[in-house]
């Protein structure tokens, strides 16, 4: 039966699945319908499940195909025709879409498929289109985290600079001031980027709230750390070897001409793979809360 047809059979609601705390009742595996085999899944073979995951809901393929498609347009010179506002405004939302709404949607499918409770299409948008709120006000806290703790972490250093006579560039050097700048700004930054990284799914798929969703973000990324990290790095690495050719010099009339052919097909496949990867996350925040 095509995904079309289980559109008009599927359930009225997708589900929601928090951490065990946070469940009335029993929240056992039976209850929640949720397989042991979901739990025990590897990194690779959450993967491999999304993948056929793909196969059976080609919804996601054509979401992921508006989004790609969208920001392949952004990027000729009609765009540039358009005032600056303008433009700003579409890569905004473009980004927002494909960040963190189709990344949703994934999710909102993810969870639907690991309870057997299929997802219509339909109610996988508005599930997303709902938890838009929440999504928002997660990034704003983000944000917010990423400014203040390295303002709190520098404070030390800012009364130091007080209370030691003298320019500290000259006292100990712009290459040290430079580097324990850029150490206070970007470590913070990756840490919280790293324990934050569910909070999509946690507002999703959880329907939680973004203070909740931090929480439960942080909980899932200190217990499925080794998990996460491997993914991650699946990710970088397929990002890198797949945008590098867009950037490698070129060599020759004939490859200089293929040369704007392979950056789109790099940077729309690089795009793609990002898909893949947001449903991987979905089944390890799931795999996270549950156990």
């Amino acid at each position: 039966m095509s995904e079309l047809a289980d559109d008009t059979t599927a359930g009225d609601a997708a589900p929601t699945i928090r951490a065990r705390d946070d469940v009335d009742g029993c929240g056992c595996l039976e209850c929640r319908n949720i397989e042991t085999v979901t739990t025990r899944r590897t990194a690779l073979d959450a993967l491999v499940w999304s993948l056929r995951l793909f196969r059976s809901r080609p919804s996601i393929v054509a979401f992921a195909g508006v989004g790609i498609v969208a920001n392949r347009l952004l990027e000729t010179d009609s765009i540039n025709m358009l005032p600056t506002p303008v433009v700003g405004l579409f890569d905004v939302i473009t980004a927002f879409a494909f960040v963190f709404l189709i990344r949703a949607y994934v999710g909102t499918i993810v969870a639907g498929e690991l309870t057997g409770d299929t997802v219509a299409i339909r109610e996988g948008l508005h599930r997303t289109s709902t938890r838009i709120p929440a999504l928002v006000g997660a990034i704003v806290l983000f944000i917010l985290s990423v400014m203040a703790i390295p303002f709190l972490v520098s404070l030390p250093l800012l009364v130091l600079v007080g209370v030691v006579p003298g320019n500290p560039v000259e006292v100990v050097g712009f290459p040290v001031v430079g580097a324990i700048s850029v150490v206070v700004v970007t470590v913070p930054f990756l840490l919280l980027l790293f324990k934050f990284w569910f909070v999509p799914e946690a507002c999703v798929i959880g329907q939680y709230g973004p203070v909740e969703a931090l929480r439960i973000s942080w909980h899932v990324t200190t217990n499925y750390r080794g998990k996460f990290v491997l993914i991650l790095i699946i990710a970088i690495g397929s990002a890198i070897s797949f945008y590098l050719p867009t950037y490698l010099p070129e060599m020759g009339t004939k490859l200089g001409g293929l040369h704007p052919v392979l950056s789109v097909i790099s940077a729309s496949f690089g795009e793609f793979l990002s898909i893949v990867w947001a449903s991987a996350y979905a089944h390890i925040y799931v795999q996270g809360v549950v156990s």
